[in-house]
């Protein structure tokens, strides 16, 4: 790796933990400079400004979650199966991230309503895909016929609910304090109701 490239992803791990740490407003370039000991006039060589930053630090996880979904879709498994495993997988990278970096809650929030506002078509995209699965369900004599569009934004706007109302009766000052095992449990028993509401045969 190049010594540009070197330096950018510092600067974008220093990024994250101040973006947590004080959320997407409180953050200042000052704060990421001032974490890896440099100048703040040295990060614009890097880094436009602050929204450049962060923009590519949430693409890079979008990343992820593209080419996970690119390899779901390609598995040789029944659609209800890729369904169980797209909605496990996007909070447990979730987890994996707020527990590495410490995310107050206040700053979850703050930063997820940035991403809902910045990244629109990131919410779209999930909707499609799994839309996608549905309708293979639906063709495959899988699922019974029904609204895969409508069920598709349903689980879209459900599962997110789901940990988002953990949090918010919380009284930890950290998401990673709170119970993840719980909102895992819930969001599991909450796919297995809607499938089973479209398959023949229940699971």
């Amino acid at each position: 790796m190049k010594k540009f490239d070197k330096k950018r992803d510092a600067i974008k791990q220093a990024g994250i933990k101040s973006f947590a740490a004080y959320g997407f407003y409180k953050t200042t370039l000052e704060d990421i400079a001032g974490m890896l000991g440099m100048k703040k006039n040295s990060l614009y060589y890097y880094f436009e400004n602050k929204e450049a930053l962060f923009t590519e630090i949430i693409e890079d996880t979008l990343s992820e979650f593209s080419a996970f979904f690119t390899t779901i879709l390609n598995l040789d498994i029944s659609a209800s199966e890729k369904m169980i495993r797209i909605t496990r997988y996007i909070p447990k990278l979730i987890q994996e991230r707020i527990i590495k970096y410490s995310i107050s809650l206040s700053s979850y929030f703050e930063i997820n309503s940035v991403i809902r506002h910045t990244f629109p078509d990131f919410q779209e995209r999930l909707k499609i895909i799994y839309e996608k699965v549905l309708k293979d369900g639906i063709a495959a004599q899988e699922f019974i016929k029904h609204d895969s569009k409508q069920l598709a934004a349903d689980f879209c706007n459900w599962i997110p609910a789901v940990f988002n109302n953990n949090y918010l009766i919380s009284e930890s000052k950290f998401v990673s304090d709170v119970e993840f095992e719980a909102g895992e449990k819930e969001i599991d028993r909450l796919v297995r109701y809607l499938l089973n509401s479209i398959r023949i045969k229940p699971l």
